[in-house]
C-alpha cells in the first residue's frame, strides 16, 4: 500500500489523494466492504464510498440503488458494464463518480443523465462513442471529465465544445488528430487539458497553444516545451 502510494501522478496522484484522506492514509490495511460504506450513506455519518482494494462487478452496485446523500463514488478496480450502470440512475446527490476499469459504453451513460449534480466523472476506461460524448453534454453541472475510449473520434470534441461548465479535461487513448482541437477554441472557461495517447502532432500542439494560450495544457504526462501557461506543480 506504501509503495502504491508512489506510482502514481498528474491525475492519478489527485485521484489517489482522495483514497487516502477517506482511508486515514497509506499504512491503512484494511478497509470496509461496500455493503458497511452503503449503511454508513444511509444512515447519515458518511457521503462518500471510495473503494480501493475490492474488486466490484455488476451485482456489487445493487445496494447503491437509490441511496441518497450520496455525494463522492470511487471505485479503483471494477469489472462493471453497462448493466450495472442502472443501479447509480438514483443517486441524485452524486458530484463525483470515479469507476476505474468500468468497460462502460453509450447505453451505461444513459443511466447519469438525471444526475443534475454531477460535477467530476472519471472513466479511463470506457467504451463510449461519439453518440455516447453527446449525451454527456447534457449533464448540466459538469466541470470535470476524465475520459479513455478507443471508439471516440474527432467529431466528439464537437460535444466537449458545449459543455458551458467543463474546466478540466483529461483525454486518455483518444485517437483524435490535429483538426479535433479546432473545436476546443471556445472553452473560454477551460483551466487544464491533458492528452495522453492520442494523435496530435508537433504542430497540432503549437496551434493548441495558440488556442488556448492560458490553459494548463500536459501532454503524455509532460509539459510542452516554451507553453505559455508552463509552471511547476
Amino acid at each position: 500500500m506504501i509503495d502504491a502510494c508512489w506510482k502514481h501522478s498528474g491525475w492519478d496522484l489527485l485521484a489517489l489523494l482522495v483514497i487516502l484522506i477517506a482511508s486515514g492514509g497509506c499504512g491503512s490495511t484494511q478497509e470496509d466492504s461496500l455493503e458497511v460504506l452503503v449503511q454508513q450513506v444511509r444512515s447519515g455519518t458518511l457521503d462518500r464510498i471510495v473503494v480501493a482494494e475490492t474488486r466490484v462487478q455488476d451485482r456489487d452496485l445493487a445496494s447503491l440503488a437509490n441511496l441518497q446523500g450520496l455525494v463522492h463514488l470511487s471505485i479503483q478496480e471494477s469489472h462493471i458494464t453497462d448493466a450495472g450502470m442502472r443501479y447509480l440512475a438514483g443517486l441524485k446527490d452524486l458530484e463525483h463518480l470515479h469507476l476505474r476499469g468500468a468497460q462502460v459504453g453509450d447505453p451505461g451513460i444513459e443511466h447519469l443523465l438525471g444526475l443534475a449534480k454531477l460535477r467530476n466523472l472519471n472513466l479511463p476506461q470506457s467504451q463510449l462513442t461519439d453518440a455516447g460524448m453527446k449525451r454527456l453534454a447534457e449533464l448540466p453541472s459538469l466541470e470535470l471529465l476524465r475520459i479513455g475510449s478507443p471508439h471516440l473520434t474527432n467529431s466528439s470534441l464537437k460535444s466537449v465544445a458545449m459543455m458551458p461548465r467543463l474546466r478540466f479535461l483529461h483525454l486518455i487513448d483518444v485517437p483524435i488528430t490535429d483538426p479535433a482541437l479546432d473545436h476546443l477554441a471556445g472553452l473560454t472557461q477551460l483551466e487544464s487539458l491533458y492528452l495522453d495517447g492520442t494523435r496530435i502532432s508537433d504542430a497540432g500542439i503549437q496551434k493548441l497553444m495558440q488556442l488556448l494560450p492560458t490553459v494548463h495544457l500536459h501532454l503524455n504526462q509532460q509539459h510542452p516545451d516554451n507553453h505559455p501557461a508552463d509552471h511547476t506543480h
